[in-house]
């Protein structure tokens, strides 16, 4: 959206003659995007959850809820689709939708915690062919956040069963693993199902570390890239020598800007005031200040919002031309606009 933005207002201005666009040299920003398209909540409810995990000493579920609230407070919303499932038995309790935190808390804060441990068998190879069904119907790269103890007595090997939906979905499908396991059997079973796709193994104790949950969300869900702010030069609005005024044959150019900043109202700018080197400094920065300031009033006027808006100068500290020559003196009585969202 924005870089089409900065097309529309470069191309306007390769009509008109007025605008010139230039690379910015300040420090890279940078923005987080999402590292997978959807996910799954995936929790173990068998019997053996409601036994103790000693790490902690509470039941194995608690934890995982616990772990489960918390992790729902870390993760942005990026437009994932998301569900919540939990197996032994299965049982969907959010099908896929686009991720909203609260939506996610609410569902999460009804898990039960209080079950049967007796009669509770852990079928966890049928409950990964009904994860498959749920899976079936995401798109992207899809993670599945596996919370469980490893302990599977019924229903076939769990193992062979994750072999079959990497060998399906082939690097789309990652089983991201938060074990309960207080059994040497089941730690093995769990760490052999998230090395299929070289995905995240770690144990609940280590997610008592809030800085270890973190770190985990971040490794599942979503990076940082740096991205170049954009530097708009409105050389149409360089101003005649000592002065600050907008002169009528600059205002086209402004008002194309102020038409597609209407369309964009999610683009945020830093209007910059700028000078020559004649004169004292003091008296430059006041200018440049005063500069920047028409074209944010200039905007305001216009129907922008003040809120999108902010004003610097820079006095004559940021030439963009030889001060020693005419030509170069009216390049830098010049305003640029930066975008900064």
């Amino acid at each position: 959206m924005r870089n089409r933005w900065i097309k529309q207002l470069i191309i306007f201005a390769a009509v008109v003659g007025l605008l010139v666009p230039a690379l910015a040299q300040a420090a890279d920003n940078v923005v987080m995007y999402p590292k997978i398209s959807s996910f799954v909540l995936f929790l173990d409810q068998s019997g053996s959850m409601q036994k103790t995990y000693k790490p902690l000493g509470k039941s194995k579920i608690v934890v995982a809820k616990d772990i489960l609230l918390r992790m729902n407070k870390e993760i942005p919303e990026l437009n994932y689709m998301g569900s919540v499932q939990l197996f032994a038995p299965d049982e969907v309790l959010l099908d896929p939708t686009v991720y909203n935190r609260e939506t996610f808390q609410s569902v999460l804060e009804k898990i039960p915690t209080k079950f049967p441990i007796f009669g509770r068998y852990t079928p966890m190879a049928p409950g990964m062919q009904k994860l498959d069904e749920t899976i079936q119907r995401l798109s992207g790269d899809i993670a599945v956040i596996m919370l469980s103890d490893g302990e599977a007595n019924r229903g076939g090997d769990p193992v062979a069963e994750a072999t079959a939906m990497k060998e399906k979905y082939g690097n789309r499908l990652c089983f991201h693993v938060i074990s309960l396991a207080t059994k040497a059997e089941g730690e093995k079973v769990l760490q052999q199902i998230a090395q299929l796709n070289n995905c995240v193994y770690v144990t609940a104790a280590d997610m008592q570390n809030p800085e270890l949950l973190k770190n985990f969300v971040k490794d599942v869900f979503y990076a940082f890239k740096p991205v170049q702010r954009e530097v708009i030069i409105l050389r149409g609005i360089n101003f005649d020598f000592n002065k600050y005024d907008i002169k009528p044959e600059a205002q086209a150019i402004l008002d194309s800007g102020v038409e597609i900043l209407k369309k964009h109202p999610d683009i945020k700018i830093v209007i910059e005031g700028h000078t020559d080197s004649i004169g004292s400094e003091a008296y430059n920065q006041k200018l440049s200040e005063k500069r920047a300031k028409a074209v944010y009033d200039y905007f305001v006027k216009k129907g922008i919002s003040p809120d999108r808006m902010k004003t610097v100068g820079y006095g004559e500290t940021r030439p963009k031309a030889d001060n020693s020559t005419e030509e170069g003196r009216a390049i830098n009585r010049r305003v640029e606009i930066k975008v900064v969202k």
